[in-house]
């Protein structure tokens, strides 16, 4: 019961914002867009992407170009599952929101109370540290001598190499800080791994049954979750690519089911639903409350909020986060006082989502007279 409403009030919330008036010219918009994938070639014989622009509870353009399967000749649509990278920080960031919301945790005790098995880091660290990258912790993607093969080498983490969710675990037990908490902002996927061990240390729930159960499902996203298996057969996947300096392709997997720095596997119509919540929460206690912490920054994270970046582009209020994983590319930004927000996924070293970042500025130049940045001054 809680599911259906939560899902009826969602629509409720829609259908009102469908009746604001809209101010994109969508079809010019269209255009625009095409234009850009028309100048990179795209076309049915290789990889590319889904875009999707929404305002005010609508969509304005949702639009898929080029292949998700180039072994079977599928094209890309809305209902393509993407594997999204980094935007999954964003659900994480959710989880421990609502767990903290709930007094199931507290942002600001020791990482050790819900982790005791990490090692003595010589300092407090905290959840809330974590969450905004200024715990200390040090990203693994960056050769840590505990992610190292018996001969010495790195460990390859997307397609070669291949460790457990326990192993790598028991592999990030044995990392030291490099500094010393709230000293410096530093992008910690570590860290964020760390915080889905924490949801399981206090629910006893995986960070994909915990989301399932309180954000996807809520929410009606019933393509979406965290993919902790990465062997699990998924309905209208999309294959991520890498083009070959001959020319052709070749598939980019991995072999890693570890989730909470990333991992999340949705679509463009699922996605909506996700934008949508910002505008009338449906999650938790419900209400603003869990929206603003959301985008709350803090100490030294600089514009660095909870799984998203918050500051100002072209004089208006802007909340975005990129990803990228094993051939995946995507970005998501939102306008909170225009009610728009872009969303790209793309599924190759071709054509990738930061290149298509122009899609914001096309939308921008329609719904702001603030201009165009110099190149030298863009974000």
């Amino acid at each position: 019961m809680l599911i259906r409403f939560s899902i009826a009030a969602v629509l409720m919330v829609w259908v009102g914002q469908a009746n604001a008036s809209p101010v994109l010219d969508r079809q010019k918009l269209a255009r625009e867009v095409g234009g850009l994938f028309a100048a990179k070639a795209v076309d049915n014989t290789m990889p590319g992407c889904a875009v999707g622009v929404i305002e005010h509870g609508q969509w304005a353009m949702r639009s898929s170009f080029g292949m998700a399967n180039l072994e079977h000749d599928i094209p890309i649509t809305s209902q393509s599952i993407f594997r999204t990278g980094s935007l999954g920080k964003q659900f994480t960031a959710t989880a421990i929101a609502l767990l903290a919301e709930g007094g199931k945790i507290d942002l600001d005790a020791d990482v050790h109370e819900y982790l005791p098995d990490l090692p003595d880091y010589g300092h407090k660290v905290t959840i809330r540290q974590m969450i905004h990258h200024v715990s200390g912790i040090p990203d693994y993607e960056k050769g840590l001598p505990a992610l190292k093969t018996a001969s010495g080498e790195d460990l390859d983490l997307e397609n070669k190499d291949y460790l457990s969710i326990r192993e790598f675990y028991d592999r990030v037990k044995t990392i030291p800080l490099f500094a010393p908490p709230e000293t410096e902002f530093a992008y910690s996927n570590t860290a964020y791994f760390l915080l889905s061990q924490i949801v399981e240390a206090v629910t006893g729930q995986s960070l994909r049954a915990y989301a399932q159960e309180n954000i996807f499902g809520p929410l009606g996203m019933n393509r979406s979750f965290f993919n902790d298996e990465v062997n699990d057969v998924v309905r209208n996947r999309v294959d991520g690519y890498h083009r070959n300096k001959d020319g052709g392709y070749s598939i980019f997997m991995t072999n890693l089911s570890w989730v909470g720095d990333g991992g999340v596997y949705t679509n463009l119509d699922d996605w909506f639903k996700w934008d949508q919540n910002f505008y009338h929460n449906i999650l938790g206690s419900t209400g603003d409350a869990l929206v603003s912490r959301m985008e709350q920054t803090y100490s030294v994270s600089g514009n660095y909020a909870w799984g998203q970046g918050v500051d100002t582009y072209r004089g208006l209020k802007q909340v975005a986060h990129t990803g990228s994983w094993v051939g995946f590319t995507t970005y998501y930004v939102r306008y909170p006082d225009r009610r728009t927000s872009v969303v790209i996924f793309c599924n190759s070293n071709v054509v990738t989502a930061y290149e298509l970042m122009e899609v914001r500025d096309l939308v921008l130049d329609q719904i702001t007279d603030t201009p165009r940045p110099k190149k030298d001054e863009d974000d």
